[in-house]
């Protein structure tokens, strides 16, 4: 009797490792799906950002992609550097009142972009619609400053009005 009673004992015992077993790896697996599920969200909370950005952004506009894309956070973000600066608009106003010279086109409400060239709205051109906004190839001659002609590197000029 005393070994029929210690091999119930040890059956049920077994029995005790299997279902605890068996619950850890329910209460894994049920972790690793809540991981899973915090992933998606995050990664569809940026997808919902990025398209927020993308419908609010102008048109012609750039938009940073730096923290799109899933990939770990980086803890410490670098500053962006400074971007070369055009004279204050008070100045460019002020130069504007002068005239483009016969034949070339004015770009008015203009900007000096990272890269040399200039945006800005144009007029007097044959090639673009008064008021159309356009950027020039990278200037080669010329000061940017209100009421300068300006050329670019394929040979185009323009009055900074």
């Amino acid at each position: 009797a005393k070994s029929a009673a210690a091999a119930a004992a040890k059956a049920e015992a077994a029995e005790k490792a299997r279902q605890e077993k068996e619950a850890k790896a329910a209460a894994a697996a049920a972790a690793k799906a809540e991981r899973a599920d915090a992933q998606k969200a995050t990664q569809s909370a940026k997808q919902q950002e990025a398209k927020k950005a993308v419908a609010q952004a102008k048109r012609g506009s750039t938009i940073s992609l730096f923290g799109f894309g899933g990939g770990e956070e980086d803890p410490s973000p670098q500053p962006a550097p400074a971007p070369a600066r055009a004279p204050p608009k008070k100045q460019q106003e002020q130069a504007s009142k002068a005239n483009a010279p016969n034949g070339v086109p004015t770009l008015s409400n203009w900007r000096l972009n990272g890269d040399g060239s200039v945006s800005g709205r144009i007029s007097g051109s044959p090639n673009f619609k008064n008021g159309e906004q356009v950027t020039t190839s990278q200037i080669a001659q010329g000061r940017m400053e209100a009421g300068a002609v300006v050329k670019t590197g394929s040979g185009s000029r323009y009055f900074l009005g």
